[in-house]
């Protein structure tokens, strides 16, 4: 910046022709001066202007007002598509304007309106990449899990039992009463419709293979691992979330901990154990919704029912639902611990991913319920 002379006023000439604009600078260009420099209104006399030209030929001083009046000049003729020329600029000026104007100018871009198939096709292209990423860390998880469920035969210490009690009595012992009341009001609707149907054709003593089939090798197993998925899968996935969210995780990685052994096994232990045991009393209370319902609506009596059933429902029978019952417990284990461990950011993360967990877990259960249906008669189960 000059110094070498007296501070004076800073002038304005502009000339005029047809499509463009000189403007011609005398004195000092200071910060000082801003208020006369903006008296001038440049912007004003651009309309109809294809070319700016300024020229500093009789410049004397400057300071950095010099170089933001430019920059905004420079920018305003761009964006109205006006040719903008400096003239006459000393060797020095044009040094200092150099170092401290913008490098790169960043202007908002415009967001660009595409067609809805465009849309679709990008939705269902990350769509289609969130389900490829999310199932190569679904299959790493489920690795490290089954190498930590082997440790139950070669390393039980390793586990950490002490959490087994209270996740068996919050699945299995806390889940019965809600589980028997829905298996005795599913058993009750089934025996009331297909005593309506069985009365039209006189097989009322049939009512008792249809409820007891039904309910051992279907609908109790089904049922009472929705209800879990909803209770516990959920509650799974909200609290390794929450330790997630609150660096628990971390902090228990950093002190040397195995996550699979001290978080998800005893969890899954006790989901396998537990989900049997409320299955089969599922069973029971279900076949007692059958048999009141028979009661009501058919010609039968509570020893022929129960003769019948012992008749109609075998060893078999009941062995598929535990059997079920034990897959849908590792499931449900499986996709809550995984979702919670997926939990990323804040709170809101923690309520979509447990979400996730019970959607995910139930398509699953269903999907497993089809395939064993299929499967157990080839096996003849």
């Amino acid at each position: 910046m000059k110094k070498d002379k007296k501070s004076s006023i800073c002038e304005l000439k502009l000339e005029r022709t047809e499509n463009s604009l000189h403007c011609y600078f005398s004195g000092d260009f200071v910060f000082s001066n801003s208020k006369i420099i903006n008296s001038y209104n440049l912007k004003k006399n651009l309309k109809d202007i294809n070319k700016l030209i300024i020229d500093f030929a009789e410049l004397d001083r400057y300071d950095s007002f010099l170089v933001s009046w430019l920059n905004v000049i420079s920018s305003y003729c761009k964006n109205k598509n006006i040719e903008f020329q400096i003239l006459n600029m000393s060797e020095e000026a044009w040094t200092f304007y150099d170092f401290l104007k913008f490098q790169k100018e960043k202007f908002p871009k415009l967001k660009e309106t595409k067609s809805l198939i465009i849309n679709f096709f990008e939705y269902l292209g990350n769509t289609f990449k969130e389900l490829i990423s999310d199932g190569i860390n679904f299959l790493n998880f489920f690795g490290d899990t089954l190498v930590s469920f082997s440790k139950i035969l070669w390393s039980p210490g390793s586990i950490r039992w002490e959490d087994f009690p209270r996740h068996f009595i919050s699945i299995g012992i806390n889940a019965v009463p809600i589980s028997v009341l829905i298996l005795f009001l599913i058993g009750l609707i089934t025996g009331y419709q297909g005593a309506l149907l069985l009365r039209n054709f006189g097989a009322d003593i049939y009512i008792a293979d249809a409820v007891g089939i039904a309910l051992t090798r279907e609908l109790s197993p089904l049922m009472v691992a929705i209800i879990v998925a909803g209770r516990s899968g959920s509650a799974f996935t909200a609290e390794i979330g929450s330790m997630k969210v609150s660096e628990e995780i971390d902090a228990l990685k950093i002190m040397g901990f195995n996550i699979q052994d001290f978080l998800v096994m005893p969890r899954m232990i006790s989901m396998i154990i537990s989900l049997p045991i409320v299955v089969i009393f599922a069973d029971i209370i279900g076949v007692l919704g059958g048999l009141v319902a028979s009661i009501g609506t058919l010609d039968i009596t509570m020893t022929g029912y129960l003769n019948r059933l012992q008749v109609a429902v075998d060893f078999n029978d009941i062995l598929s639902g535990l059997i079920k019952a034990v897959i849908f417990g590792f499931v449900i284990t499986l996709i809550g611990c995984f979702r919670g461990m997926q939990v990323r950011g804040g709170a809101e993360s923690v309520g979509k991913y447990t979400t996730s967990s019970v959607v995910t877990s139930i398509f699953h259960i269903i999907l497993i319920d089809a395939v064993f249906t299929i499967l157990f008669p080839i096996l003849g189960i």
